[in-house]
């Protein structure tokens, strides 16, 4: 008899004690600072979240009014590092650019410019060198978390 198996591992699992949500803040301290290190550190760092409808990425992803998710959380301390690193007289060039895709239905949407995406989505592809990324996906260069913050509202609208 033939059978499938898939193993898989779980680095972090968030749940509230009373099964319903889970403190953006926490999420943050344990998962955003993280990925903020390493990209301070040099290396390209990605977030993703995956679940089924309602099962709380946006949420944990962007938040709701003033409860931030990790997404604006880490954009917002990003600049704040820069700022910091500034003040105290680092000579290192920060270059901030920003994308928002969303896969849907296994299709890649960029949602900063959506009226390129072709039919069909767009393509992942891997690079030898610098490894994954989407082909065609709009970068824009930001210098402030304001900026940022105006570039999430265009995406999340798309």
């Amino acid at each position: 008899m033939l059978t499938d198996s898939c193993s898989f591992a779980i680095h972090l699992s968030f749940h509230h004690p009373n099964d319903f949500f889970q403190d953006n803040n926490l999420v943050f301290n344990d998962l955003g600072v993280l990925v903020l290190d390493n990209a301070f550190e040099g290396y390209n760092t990605s977030l993703f979240a995956y679940g089924q409808t309602g099962s709380g990425k946006s949420y944990s992803m962007v938040g709701y009014g003033d409860d931030k998710g990790i997404i604006p959380k880490v954009c917002d301390t990003i600049f704040q590092r820069i700022e910091a690193n500034k003040t105290a007289g680092s000579v290192i060039i920060y270059q901030v650019e920003c994308t928002m895709m969303e896969i849907y239905n296994e299709e890649v949407r960029d949602l900063f410019n959506p009226t390129k995406n072709p039919a069909g989505g767009l393509k992942v592809r891997d690079h030898p060198k610098t490894g994954p990324y989407v082909e065609g996906l709009t970068p824009i260069l930001v210098n402030s978390y304001a900026e940022v913050d105006k570039l999430m509202a265009k995406g999340t609208a798309a």
